[in-house]
């Protein structure tokens, strides 16, 4: 997991490419702080700039969750939501070490 800030995602495949970042090493997920609602969010890194699929979605069994269910679900205190697509979530703080997504 990589931790960045909002609007780098797309410097991150010109990163890829200059330092010829092999598969196995791309991270799936990118995390940063959503400063309008005062939380954290982690985003799917899509396959491609141009592309809505993302290497690794976020689990199925979180997709479309909300709240205290997808709290107890992820095991993730402070869940706010995970899109039905996988690609976006959102908690109130990162509690997430030890996590294996």
């Amino acid at each position: 997991m990589l931790i960045i800030s909002i609007g780098v995602q797309e410097h991150l495949f010109e990163l890829e490419a200059e330092l010829n970042v092999t598969d196995e090493a791309k991270p799936f997920y990118v995390v940063y702080p959503d400063e309008t609602a005062g939380a954290w969010r982690i985003q799917a890194v899509p396959v491609s700039p141009d592309s809505f699929e993302s290497r690794k979605p976020l689990p199925e069994a979180w997709r479309g969750l909300r709240d205290e269910e997808l709290s107890e679900v992820s095991g993730i205190d402070g869940g706010i939501f995970v899109h039905a697509s996988g690609f976006i979530g959102g908690t109130s703080h990162l509690s997430w070490s030890g996590l294996s997504i």
